[in-house]
C-alpha cells in the first residue's frame, strides 16, 4: 500500500509542481528543502472472517505538509487531497479524506519557521 500511495502522489502533476519528489515516509531528512510531505501509517487493522484473514485492510494514513508559508502549506495540502481523495487503483480499493488540521510544525520547545497542515486519509486496500 505504501508504494502504491507514493506512486499515486507522484503521478499528480499539480502536486509534483509544488513538491517535486519530496514525499517521505516517517520523517523528512534533516535540512530537506521545503515544501514537502511526510506520510505515516497511524493505524492498519486487518480484517478477519471465521476462516481467517480476509485480505482486506483499512488503514489510516496521515499526510503532513510542511511549507515556509501558511498559504503554501494549504496549497500543497489541497494538491495532496486532490491526488488522493476518491482514488482507487490496483490493491487500493478506495481513499477518502477523513480529517484536516492546521498544526504547529514543531513540538514544544523547538523553534521552526515552518507551517504544517495535517491530513488523515482512510485507505481501503488488500494486504
Amino acid at each position: 500500500m505504501e508504494e502504491a500511495l507514493v506512486a499515486i502522489l507522484l503521478k499528480s502533476a499539480g502536486l509534483t509542481a509544488l513538491v517535486s519528489t519530496r514525499i517521505h515516509w516517517g520523517r523528512a531528512p534533516q535540512g530537506a528543502p521545503v515544501p514537502y510531505v511526510v506520510l505515516q501509517v497511524i493505524s492498519a487493522n486487518p480484517d478477519y472472517t471465521m476462516q481467517g484473514a480476509s485480505g482486506y485492510r483499512p488503514s489510516r494514513v496521515q499526510a503532513d505538509v510542511y511549507s515556509p508559508t501558511y498559504t503554501g502549506a494549504k496549497k500543497v495540502s489541497r494538491a495532496v487531497t486532490s491526488a488522493l481523495s476518491g482514488r482507487r487503483t490496483g490493491q487500493i480499493q478506495s481513499i477518502f479524506l477523513d480529517g484536516e488540521r492546521d498544526l504547529p510544525a514543531a513540538d514544544a520547545g523547538e523553534v521552526t519557521n515552518l507551517f504544517r497542515v495535517s491530513l488523515d486519509f482512510m485507505i481501503h486496500h488488500s494486504s
